[in-house]
């Protein structure tokens, strides 16, 4: 693991981390496995809307094995928090999938800087009640 001497300041973080807030959005999009396989900590934890909790395998595999077919996902009211080495944002993500169903999810991502990169190491999806 990194030094702790070593992570950016708070300005630095909540720079890129808006930056890979937005990537991970587009990840979610396209189904990009790739993109979470670098980005998902070794040790990540991803609990879903329906409440489904799984590790960084068990997600890219749904990923790839169970894609969804998005028309639209984009963030809103996003908020970043900044402690230290570590940086939280929390959002939501209006959505529309092929099938002509909407949602909001809200969701928190917790992004630590571990070697020297920002990590997802835990992610959280709420689907707000009222949607289809």
């Amino acid at each position: 693991m990194t030094s702790l001497a070593q992570y950016p300041g708070p300005v630095e973080a909540v720079a890129a981390v808006r930056e890979l807030n937005f990537q991970y959005l587009e990840a979610v999009r396209a189904n990009d496995v790739e993109w979470f396989r670098v980005q998902l900590g070794e040790d990540a934890v991803v609990i879903q809307g329906n409440g489904r909790r799984l590790r960084k395998a068990g997600f890219l595999a749904i990923l790839k094995n169970e894609p969804r077919d998005y028309l639209a996902l984009r963030v809103r009211d996003a908020t970043f928090r900044v402690f230290g080495p570590i940086v939280q944002v929390d959002a939501d993500a209006p959505w529309e999938l092929e099938d002509g169903s909407t949602g909001i999810s809200r969701y928190i991502d917790t992004w630590a800087w571990i070697d020297d990169r920002w990590q997802v190491i835990s992610a959280q999806v709420t689907l707000l009640p009222g949607r289809s």
